[in-house]
C-alpha cells in the first residue's frame, strides 16, 4: 500500500474512533513542544467542538503527510468559516492557517517516562496562556535549551565514539599506550615547571639587587643561596624534560608500529574473507576504497592526537593556574580567543568528510586512469593505439573536478579561519595591554610579567593545539567510521553452529534449479540450472562467452551464494557449509589466473601452502604442466624470481604463466578439479601434452572442465551445453553429435577453422 493511501485510511479510522468518544494515543516525533512533550512521548487526544477550544490549548491537526500537535494561538471566524492558527512552542514561525475539517482534536494529556501529565489542569492551562502571551520571550529560551541539549547529546555521542574507537585501536598495544600516556603527562607538565622556576629566579634576582642597594648583606646571602638552589632545580627539570623527549620519540615509534600492524592485520583479514559480491558492487567498492584509504593513517593519527590532548590538557591546567596568578581576566581572554578557531575546524571537518564520501567514485576513477597510464598490463595497447593522451586528459579532468570541489570548501574555511584569527589576535593584544597596565599600577611583580609572556608564548600555542587535537580526533573518528563499516561487511566465512560438515566427496555434486545474478547487474547469469557431477567422473561445460560457465564455477567454489536453488556436496548444502571446508577439496585453474611475482618454486607451492615446500613434488608438477624445461633453464632455476616487479625477475609469456597456474593445480592434488579454459594460451603441441597429463590426473578425481576447444572436452563423461544462462543440451560427445544441435554445430565450425 502506498504511504498516502495508508495515511488516509489511518486518518479515517481516527475520525471514526474519535466520533465514537474514543481517545487516541500518538507517539510524539520531534521537539516542537519541548519541554511539555518530547520526542518519543505518548500524547492522548480526543474529539472536541470548536466552542470548547481555548487559546493556549494543544490541538492536533492534519497536514498532507502527518499529524501535528501544536499550541493554538488564534481563532479567526470569517464568513461563517473558522480558521485556526497554531505554533510550536520551540518554533520561530507560525503554522499555515487551517480550517475546521483539518482539525482532529485536542490533547488532554501526555506521558513522559511513565508519568502522565494532565493538560486540562489549571497549571497547564495557565502555562498555555502564558506561552501564547509571551512567546517572544519563551521561544528563544526553549530554542537555546534545545540547542544546549543537542550539543550535550552530540558531544556525549562523539566522546563515547572516540573512547570506543581508541579502546579498539589500542587493543593489542595496551602496555605501550599506557607508557606513552605517562610520558605525555610529564611532557605537558615539565616545560611549565621550568617556566615557573624561571619566574622565581627573576624575582630572587630582583630581591638580591634590592638587598645590595639597601646594603643588607645577610638577606643578600640568604637570597643568593636560594638562587643557586633554584638554578640547580631548573637545570635538573630541564634535563628531565630533554630525556623524556628522547624516550618519547622512540616509544611513540614502537606504539606506531604496533598499531599499524594491528590495523593492517584487521584490514587484510577482512579482505581475505570478504564476500565476493562486495568486490563487484560499485557502492560497496566506494566504502572499501575509503576504508583502505583512511585505515593507513587515521587510527595512528587518532592515538597520536589523544596523547597530544593529554599533553596539552596537563599544560593547559598549568597555563590557567599561572595566568590566574596574573589576573583571572587574562586567563578568560586567552580561552575565548582560541574558541572560534576550534569551532571552525570542527565544523569544516564534518563538511570535508561529506565531500570525501561524495567524491569516492570519482577518486576511484582517477586511480583507475592513473593505473592505466602507469601499469604494465596496459602498456602495449597504450602505445600501439596512442591512448596515453586520452587517459591523461581524462585523469586531469577528474582531478580538476575533485580539486575544484575541495578548493571551494577550503576557500570558505580560509575565510572562517581569517575571521577567527582576527578575533583571536584582537583579544590577545588586548590582554597584553591589560598585563602592562597591571605592571604600571604595581599590582604584579616583574617576575610575574615575565611569567605572563613566557606562559603566553607557550600557553597560547598549547591551548590552540589542545582544541585542534580535540577537533582532529573527532574528525578522525568520523572518517574511521568507514573502516568500522568495512569490518562489518559480509564475509564468506560466516559459519553458523548448525553448519554442515563436508569431508570427502563420495557421491557427487548436485546442482538443483540454481539461479544467480551479479550484484552489479539485473541480468540473470544463470537461470534454473540443474546438473549432476558424479564423484570420480569428468564433466564439461560448453557454450558461448557469457553463457554462465565461469559463473557456475564461482558458485561451486562458494565465492557466491545462489539467488535460488541449492548446490549439494554429497547432499550437504554448500550455502550452509564452511566455505574453507569446501575449497580445501578443490583445485582450480581459472581463466583469469593470477600472476604472482615470487620465485618459481613458490609460485607452484602456492597451490598447497599449508605445508613446507616439497621440491620433488614441485618439479613433478612442473613436468606434468609442461613448464619444467623453462624453469630449470632460468639463471637461479626454481629459486628464480618470476615477473618484472622485483630485482632479477624473469618475465614469462602468457602461455608459460598459464602452465605455472596448471602446475599449481597439479601440486595441490585435490579430489575435485575445476579447469576454466586450461589451454586457452597454449599451442597445439603443448595442449596435447597437457591433455595426456590431465587425463592421468583426472583418474579417481571429480573434474569439471570449461573450454572452447573440443579437443579438451570431448573425452568428458558428460557434456552440458549452456546458452544465455540455461542448459540447452546434455550428453557425451557421441550423443551430442547425433543430436545435430548446438554442440554439433559448434564442433563442425571449430573443425572448419
Amino acid at each position: 500500500m502506498q504511504t498516502d493511501e495508508l495515511f488516509s485510511e489511518l486518518y479515517e479510522l481516527s475520525e471514526e474512533l474519535l466520533t465514537s468518544d474514543h481517545n487516541i494515543k500518538l507517539r510524539v516525533g520531534g521537539w516542537s513542544m519541548y519541554p511539555f512533550s518530547r520526542n518519543g512521548d505518548i500524547i492522548v487526544f480526543n474529539k472536541c467542538k470548536s466552542s470548547e477550544l481555548k487559546i493556549g490549548d494543544i490541538v492536533i491537526f492534519k497536514t498532507e503527510k502527518k499529524w501535528i500537535a501544536h499550541r493554538l494561538i488564534k481563532i479567526v471566524t470569517k464568513d461563517a468559516h473558522t480558521i485556526y492558527i497554531t505554533k510550536g512552542d520551540a518554533c520561530k514561525h507560525k503554522d499555515p492557517p487551517f480550517s475546521e475539517e483539518k482539525l482532529l482534536g485536542k490533547a488532554t494529556s501526555y506521558s513522559h517516562n511513565g508519568k502522565v501529565k494532565n493538560l486540562e489542569s489549571l497549571f497547564y492551562k495557565t502555562v498555555g496562556k502564558l506561552m501564547v502571551q509571551f512567546s517572544w520571550l519563551f521561544t528563544p529560551i526553549i530554542t537555546t535549551l534545545l540547542l544546549l541539549k543537542k550539543i550535550r547529546s552530540k558531544g556525549f555521542k562523539i566522546l563515547s565514539g572516540v573512547w570506543k574507537s581508541l579502546l579498539f585501536i589500542s587493543r593489542r598495544s595496551r602496555k605501550k599506550t599506557f607508557f606513552n600516556l605517562i610520558l605525555a603527562v610529564f611532557q605537558g607538565l615539565l616545560p611549565f615547571v621550568i617556566i615557573y622556576l624561571f619566574k622565581w629566579v627573576i624575582d630572587d634576582l630582583w630581591q638580591i639587587d634590592h638587598f645590595t642597594r639597601a646594603n643588607l648583606v645577610a638577606d643578600k646571602s640568604q637570597a643568593f643561596d636560594k638562587l643557586i638552589m633554584l638554578i640547580i632545580a631548573s637545570g635538573l627539570v630541564f634535563l628531565a624534560n630533554s630525556l623524556i623527549t628522547i624516550i618519547n620519540t622512540e616509544s611513540r615509534e614502537r606504539l606506531s608500529q604496533s598499531i599499524s600492524l594491528y590495523i593492517y592485520d584487521l584490514l587484510h583479514k577482512k579482505h581475505i574473507t570478504l564476500d565476493m559480491s562486495c568486490l563487484e558492487d560499485s557502492g560497496q567498492q566506494n566504502k572499501i576504497h575509503r576504508a583502505v584509504q583512511e585505515a593507513g593513517f587515521r587510527p595512528l593519527k587518532m592515538v597520536t592526537e589523544s596523547l597530544a590532548i593529554l599533553t596539552s590538557g596537563v599544560s593547559c591546567v598549568f597555563v590557567f593556574a599561572m595566568l590566574l596568578t596574573v589576573h583571572w581576566s587574562v586567563a578568560l581572554l586567552i580561552l575565548v580567543a582560541v574558541l572560534p578557531g576550534f569551532f571552525v575546524r570542527f565544523k569544516f571537518a564534518a563538511k570535508l568528510y561529506q565531500l570525501n564520501r561524495s567524491n569516492s567514485t570519482k577518486e576511484r576513477e582517477a586511480y583507475y586512469y592513473n593505473r592505466i597510464i602507469t601499469g604494465l598490463p596496459f602498456a602495449k595497447e597504450l602505445r600501439l593505439f596512442k591512448l596515453g593522451n586520452l587517459f591523461k586528459t581524462r585523469f586531469n579532468n577528474v582531478q580538476v573536478y575533485l580539486h575544484n570541489r575541495k578548493n571551494s570548501l577550503m576557500r570558505k574555511k580560509v575565510i572562517a579561519d581569517i575571521l577567527a584569527q582576527v578575533f583571536a589576535v584582537s583579544l590577545i593584544f588586548f590582554s597584553f595591554g591589560l598585563v602592562s597596565w597591571f605592571a604600571v599600577k604595581g599590582s604584579i611583580t616583574i617576575g610575574t610579567v615575565v611569567l605572563f609572556f613566557l606562559v603566553f608564548q607557550r600557553g597560547f600555542s598549547v591551548l590552540k593545539d589542545l582544541f585542534n587535537s580535540v577537533a582532529g580526533i573527532c574528525e578522525d573518528n568520523v572518517f574511521l567510521q568507514d573502516f568500522f563499516d568495512f569490518l562489518e561487511m559480509p564475509s564468506t566465512n560466516n559459519v553458523t553452529d548448525q553448519a554442515q560438515n563436508v569431508r570427502t566427496l563420495h557421491k557427487g555434486i548436485s546442482i538443483e534449479d540454481v539461479s544467480f545474478h551479479y550484484p552489479s547487474s539485473q541480468r540473470k547469469a544463470l537461470e534454473n540450472i540443474s546438473l549432476e557431477i558424479p564423484a570420480g567422473k569428468t564433466v564439461a561445460l560448453v557454450g558461448a562467452n557469457g553463457s554462465g560457465k565461469t559463473t557456475l564455477v564461482k558458485l561451486l567454489c562458494s565465492f557466491y551464494k545462489p539467488d535460488s536453488g541449492t548446490i549439494l556436496f554429497d547432499g550437504a548444502n554448500i550455502s550452509e557449509t564452511d566455505p574453507d571446508e569446501i575449497r580445501s577439496q578443490i583445485t582450480a585453474v581459472f581463466q583469469d589466473f593470477a600472476l604472482f611475482n615470487m620465485s618459481a618454486s613458490e609460485n607452484i607451492w602456492l597451490g598447497n601452502s599449508d605445508g613446507d615446500i616439497n621440491l620433488n613434488e614441485i618439479k613433478k608438477s612442473a613436468q606434468n604442466a609442461g613448464i619444467a624445461d623453462v624453469l630449470e633453464n632460468l639463471p637461479d632455476g626454481y629459486n628464480n624470481m618470476l615477473g618484472n616487479l622485483f630485482d632479477k625477475g624473469e618475465e614469462l609469456s602468457i602461455g608459460q604463466w598459464q602452465k605455472i597456474a596448471i602446475a599449481r593445480a597439479f601440486y595441490r592434488n585435490s579430489p575435485i578439479l575445476f579447469m576454466d579454459e586450461p589451454s586457452s594460451a597454449l599451442d597445439a603441441e603443448t595442449e596435447l601434452h597437457l591433455l595426456q597429463n590431465l587425463k592421468m590426473l583426472a583418474k579417481n578425481k571429480t573434474v569439471l572442465i570449461i573450454s572452447h576447444r573440443f579437443s579438451t572436452i570431448k573425452w568428458a563423461d558428460m557434456i552440458y551445453v549452456l546458452d544465455k544462462g540455461k542448459i540447452i543440451e546434455k550428453g557425451n560427445h557421441e550423443q551430442l553429435m547425433q543430436m545435430k544441435g548446438k554442440y554439433s554445430s559448434m564442433f563442425e565450425q571449430s573443425r572448419a577453422l
